[in-house]
């Protein structure tokens, strides 16, 4: 029996009655690891955003929002355990809504920085179904991955796909090599995927059913949860010390968890058909309203981040006490402010990013300066990355085209 209809109008007006019924219903939860040798670089996660969106050597239109380049700096903080194949082989993916694609190793990826990392073996599986199509994604910088498409069984939290595509990673650039993560798992929509299949209809005569594309697809299309939506809590390491929670971030599938937020859930409609993308209608700093920053966003779990088209995030920055450095970026001084947040009012709410967060990491060039949270683009669309997520409960409604977004219990 189809139970969405019913649930997702509980994810529309966001009652705590009918979210319970739906975590009653079967939700599934996957656990965000964070990465034990995590090394803050800000510069490093600045630049993966820009190439991420095709920004760094201004690509063309049709390249916005492609598969993720992790910078050489191992800077991915927070990851899920995902399995592919029968017996499940597992790999560390990074959880992205910025992207669509799922995509891991193949054993002949042999460079010895590949070896490092989880490699699919498919003579190891029972079940995976090799195809013949190359498959390839170039950024204007020249890091590339390529290699071929296969079909394999997916499973993550107690979900489990019979027939995912994924990419087998061949070859990879150095920027994925020295990634500490393995691969990335897509949780944008199926328009944004890369991956194609030449004969889909021989493919799945191949597998003796149908085949999804890509992981948003497939958890829709099997009805595998209760419910057409995802929410996101990414921990910001100031909890209680006795979290009955713990953990350091969760996804969960098919419903929310209201412990997780105060208030009610705000829902914003999506701008645009391909990303995660609502509109922003203002920014404030401390409650004071900064003039001509408004426009849209992406609301993307595979970026570190705030990012703004150049003027804006110029003004932004200037605002929290930041200067551009020539080698260096946007730096503030470490002692800076850091009472006090800046607000976006998305949906007539406002919802707030602590200063402290906007003051990252030591620069070692230039004593007594930190990193800004705040980078800049050549494109004209924001980027709320890990730094807003941190601060807000985001929920992904996909039958209702829409982000929910709340403050975080702290």
């Amino acid at each position: 029996m189809r139970l969405w209809s019913t649930t997702t109008l509980c994810s529309l007006v966001a009652s705590a009655s009918c979210i319970v019924a739906a975590n009653a219903a079967g939700a599934f939860r996957i656990p965000i690891h964070k990465n034990t040798h995590y090394r803050p670089n800000t510069r490093a996660r600045a630049f993966k955003t820009l190439k991420k969106y095709g920004h760094h050597n201004r690509l063309r239109a049709r390249d916005f929002g492609r598969q993720p380049i992790t910078d050489v700096e191992n800077d991915v903080e927070y990851y899920g355990i995902v399995g592919i194949g029968t017996p499940p082989q597992m790999f560390k993916l990074d959880m992205d809504t910025g992207s669509s694609d799922l995509w891991v190793p193949s054993m002949k990826c042999d460079h010895h920085k590949c070896k490092l990392h989880s490699r699919f073996d498919p003579s190891m599986s029972s079940t995976v179904t090799e195809l013949g199509t190359p498959w390839k994604i170039a950024y204007g910088d020249g890091s590339t991955v390529s290699g071929h498409l296969a079909i394999d069984r997916l499973e993550f939290s107690e979900i489990t796909i019979p027939n995912q595509l994924f990419g087998m990673a061949d070859r990879e650039s150095s920027a994925f090599l020295e990634d500490v993560v393995d691969g990335v798992f897509g949780l944008g929509f199926p328009g944004l995927s890369a991956l194609v299949m030449e004969d889909a209809a021989g493919a799945e005569r191949l597998v003796n059913g149908p085949i999804s594309d890509t992981v948003l697809g497939s958890i829709m299309s099997h009805e595998l949860i209760p419910a057409p939506i995802f929410g996101v809590w990414l921990g910001n390491g100031d909890g209680p010390a006795n979290d009955p929670n713990g953990g350091d971030g969760e996804f969960i599938f098919g419903s929310i968890d209201t412990t997780r937020f105060e208030g009610d859930l705000t829902y914003l409609p999506i701008t645009h058909p391909k990303f995660w993308q609502v509109k922003v209608q203002g920014v404030m700093l401390d409650g004071v309203e900064m003039s001509g920053i408004h426009g849209e966003t992406i609301i993307d779990t595979g970026t570190t981040l705030l990012v703004f088209p150049i003027a804006q995030a110029k003004k932004v920055n200037k605002a929290i006490g930041a200067k551009s450095d020539p080698w260096e970026g946007w730096i503030l001084p470490c002692d800076s402010n850091q009472d006090g947040s800046i607000d976006f009012v998305m949906g007539g709410k406002t919802f707030s990013v602590r200063r402290k967060d906007l003051v990252r990491e030591k620069v070692k060039t230039n004593p007594g300066y930190c990193y800004s949270a705040v980078t800049a683009t050549p494109g004209d669309v924001m980027v709320f990355g890990d730094v807003f997520i941190r601060n807000n409960y985001c929920v992904f409604d996909v039958e209702n085209m829409s982000v929910g977004i709340a403050p975080i219990r702290r």
